[in-house]
């Protein structure tokens, strides 16, 4: 073989191996990013739950306003004063 002959296969070897490198490096990376996003994606569906229980206790608080709402301007209902409590013991 002549001098440019192995200069050529030298590059291409050359080029092969950094190729190679790159291709692992870059397969490295993406199974970290995918990592990353399965984590994200948990926390995301945990966030969802979370805010599916405040919409829940929400509406329940919601619901006592409304009925002490009615009790009061509905039905002239009020809070008796601690001299009307009555304690009855069995």
């Amino acid at each position: 073989m002549d001098m440019p002959s192995l200069i050529k296969i030298g590059l291409l070897w050359i080029a092969v191996v950094a190729s190679a490198l790159a291709v692992t490096h870059y397969s490295h990376v993406s199974r970290q990013t995918y990592g990353q996003l399965t984590a994200m994606q948990r926390e995301a569906n945990q966030l969802q739950v979370e805010y599916g229980r405040y919409l829940l206790e929400q509406s329940a608080v919601g619901s006592l306003q409304r009925v002490e709402m009615t009790a009061t301007n509905g039905l002239q209902m009020r809070t008796p004063e601690a001299d009307e409590i009555v304690m009855i013991k069995q």
